[in-house]
């Protein structure tokens, strides 16, 4: 599908939170969709001389909801991320993916933690992989992530769509947290990188070297929901961007 597909309902690369109804007057369900923006594509293998430099380039797209003064229009963004492995000994095994685990913060008090992958089409959904209370992540060679005090970390493993059916679905992450006026978190898009006896997640979404800004949201008291909009892919309101990442064995 890539860039051509439908315009369908929650275009806007965007995490929907949806205050939900609670079985108690304390807690509150929240349910977060993520659209996925990161087509798969794994390049592996053994190293065959000192310093091999292994390349694996990945696409992402993404379509944004925009206002301008005519109204809301929606902007199309595709970038071509370079991954650049650097590989110091012959004989090294390595793996480079562009589809890695959502990693989430959270906080320490979210409670039943899922996630759902649904098909954009209503023609399939089904249970993912969630880890919670992660103590630490790597991100970058040599840099672990530990979470903030009172917050967890959270790990989603996404389904594995090839070709152009990579963005066809999306996840809810479903949580339930205490009643409170703001919801926070932080949130990374990966890649996986894997060399020798290390392995580590890159963060792609947005570029950056750790979990980045914290985003505030108030739930709305009707419960309706309103959309998170990820970083752009491309500067300003340009279609297409492309990046390099030079990355190191951890």
């Amino acid at each position: 599908m890539g860039l051509a597909r439908s315009l369908v309902p929650a275009l806007a690369v965007a995490a929907t939170l949806t205050a939900g109804c609670a079985s108690d007057d304390h807690s509150m369900v929240v349910r977060e969709r993520f659209e996925a923006v990161q087509a798969p594509h794994r390049v592996a293998g053994t190293a065959t001389r000192p310093g091999q430099v292994v390349r694996n380039d990945c696409k992402l797209s993404a379509v944004y909801k925009v206002r301008e003064a005519t109204g809301t229009a929606f902007l199309i963004q595709s970038q071509g991320l370079h991954l650049r492995l650097r590989v110091p000994a012959k004989g090294t095994k390595y793996e480079l993916e562009c589809l890695g685990s959502l990693l989430a913060e959270l906080p320490a008090g979210a409670a039943k933690v899922e996630a759902t992958a649904h098909a954009l089409s209503g023609r399939w959904q089904r249970s993912l992989s969630v880890r919670t209370h992660v103590p630490s992540v790597r991100l970058a060679p040599g840099r672990s992530v530990r979470p903030d005090p009172r917050k967890q970390l959270v790990l989603v493993d996404w389904p594995r769509k090839p070709g152009g059916g990579y963005d066809s679905y999306r996840v809810e992450l479903s949580f339930r947290v205490p009643k409170a006026p703001l919801v926070r978190e932080r949130v990374v898009y990966t890649a996986s990188v894997s060399c020798g006896s290390a392995s580590y997640l890159q963060p792609v979404v947005p570029l950056i070297e750790d979990l980045g800004f914290v985003n505030a949201f108030t739930a709305p008291p009707d419960g309706k929901p309103f959309d998170f909009i990820l970083p752009h892919l491309a500067t300003g309101i340009s279609s297409h961007g492309e990046e390099t990442q030079t990355l190191e064995c951890g």
